[in-house]
């Protein structure tokens, strides 16, 4: 019985780092056992999700950041704490520039969350004022929109971007060229 009451323990004081080491040398970013209970009780596949979003991939990272509206009271501090440690991996500009496209009842909740995950995080780069080192994401959290340059490039060349979302200096591809004029 002490032994079991013991090793419960142990588990409870380094279930994070353990966390962290399972998850393999990609992840350098704080994630608490308790979130990934709530995670898994909600059907959301949190640490696919965070390693899509810690190699850039947009649609991941919003639906992380999403996920900040599932949790609440400590585990929303153990989750923003792993949102404010994802900023440096993905960069300012990025991050930013997802914040703009989130429901802007999130947006408020989002600031404070990460403010506050800023006194438990163990970086100290991180804990300096978001408008130092992650200022575009500081404007998105208060409501300016920030465009992404480098989202839609890889290797130097523009992904096409989803149907609805071509710019007005966007070449429809189904039109000619030449005229302008629709091909139906």
């Amino acid at each position: 019985m002490r032994f079991t009451l013991l090793l419960a323990t142990i588990f409870t004081l380094f279930a994070p780092s353990i966390l962290q080491a399972q998850a393999g040398a990609k992840v350098d970013i704080e994630i608490s056992s308790a979130v990934l209970k709530t995670a898994e009780w909600a059907d959301f596949k949190y640490m696919e999700t965070l390693d899509l979003a810690q190699s850039g991939d947009q649609k991941a990272l919003k639906s992380f950041l999403e996920f900040s509206s599932i949790v609440d009271g400590t585990e929303a501090l153990q989750h923003a704490t792993t949102c404010l440690e994802l900023i440096p991996f993905v960069n300012d500009e990025k991050f930013g520039s997802i914040i703009t496209v989130l429901k802007p009842k999130l947006k408020p909740v989002l600031l404070n969350r990460l403010v506050l995950a800023q006194a438990r995080t163990k970086k100290e780069e991180l804990k300096k004022p978001l408008t130092e080192w992650a200022p575009l994401s500081w404007k998105a959290l208060n409501g300016e929109t920030i465009r992404c340059s480098s989202c839609n490039k890889t290797d130097g060349q523009m992904m096409k971007k989803p149907d609805g979302l071509q710019g007005p200096n966007s070449k429809n591809p189904s039109s000619d060229s030449e005229t302008g004029s629709s091909k139906q």
